[in-house]
């Protein structure tokens, strides 16, 4: 027989329930129809439950968000340190660009989901996505930096940030091509995303 659940377990059971159930609606397509009542149903508990766990349905989005985008983040990141350590290895910077494919390959619903709600103004799930943008985008930024591009000036930066957009959108624009079956070769995909860095890289003897 098993042993009973902590009241603190059984408590953080249904909460962990009520944000799957939100996550499943949302990926489905009803985050902007998303209520606690229809959340609550979905997990399998009283309407009442749900205030017990989250203050308001943003709050529930602002949890469900964070654990969306972040992991997200953090698959797209591993593999530009794995990258940055050996920053002379071709083979490792394609992968840098052949990871994020895979991830967005393998989660074709959450990937269309960050582009959807990015542009939402009054959304957790938009101010989410977009600190995921912003932050990738940051997160580039640095790799260039560490890669030697010239990065002193404010025009300096400026342009890091134009060269981390370009590389953002020419993996999204493409990832997005590979799931409708436009471009059905994904290691091909991840080939042209390497042949674009060969013109990016000419920024790193831009000066002044």
């Amino acid at each position: 027989m098993a042993p009973a659940l902590t009241r603190r377990a059984a408590k953080e059971r249904t909460r962990k329930r009520l944000i799957t159930a939100a996550r499943d609606l949302i990926l489905s397509g009803h985050e902007t129809r998303l209520a606690a009542s229809a959340v609550a149903k979905r997990a399998r508990v009283a309407g009442a439950t749900f205030y017990e766990h989250f203050r308001s349905r943003d709050d529930l989005l602002k949890a469900l968000a964070d654990d969306l985008f972040d992991e997200l983040r953090e698959k797209l990141a591993k593999s530009r340190r794995e990258a940055l350590a050996a920053p002379s290895n071709e083979e490792k910077l394609r992968q840098e660009f052949q990871t994020p494919l895979d991830v967005l390959a393998a989660n074709p619903d959450l990937f269309r989901l960050s582009l959807r709600v990015r542009h939402y103004p009054a959304s957790p799930l938009g101010d989410s996505s977009r600190r995921l943008s912003g932050n990738t985008r940051g997160d580039v930024v640095e790799e260039l930096v560490a890669r030697g591009y010239p990065h002193d000036s404010p025009e300096e930066r400026r342009r890091l940030e134009m060269i981390a957009d370009v590389h953002i959108a020419a993996t999204e624009v493409l990832a997005l091509g590979y799931l409708s079956g436009r471009y059905p070769d994904l290691n091909e995909v991840a080939d042209m995303l390497v042949l674009v860095t060969h013109g990016t890289r000419l920024a790193r003897g831009w000066r002044g």
